[in-house]
């Protein structure tokens, strides 16, 4: 008898569906993290953790894909140790940089 994918898989979703999650990740943290060198503000690290996370939990990754995760860590540790400015009340966050650029 053939198995469903939901029993071969569980609840995970495809590889597929990853890649264009990861593809999507890593325009947004090299945009986000020229954005970044270029002015004070920050980049939210920890909110691109949360979407590594939720990709690596949520879908049935493969070898490559897995390796993009770590990569991407990788440079989120990088920016997350980059030079901050310590100015009070001056840090500017990701989500008016975001605004500032559109």
């Amino acid at each position: 008898m053939k198995k469903k994918k939901s029993e071969t898989t569980g609840s995970l979703l495809p590889s597929a569906l990853a890649d264009v999650e990861l593809q999507h990740i890593e325009r947004a943290l090299a945009q986000l993290r020229t954005m970044s060198n270029q002015s004070s503000g920050t980049l939210n690290v920890e909110y691109w953790r949360e979407r590594l996370n939720a990709v690596s939990a949520g879908h049935a990754l493969v070898p490559a894909q897995k390796r993009r995760i770590e990569s991407l860590r990788a440079v989120l540790d990088a920016v997350g140790k980059g030079p901050r400015d310590t100015t009070p009340g001056r840090r500017k966050t990701t989500n008016r940089l975001w605004a500032k650029a559109a």
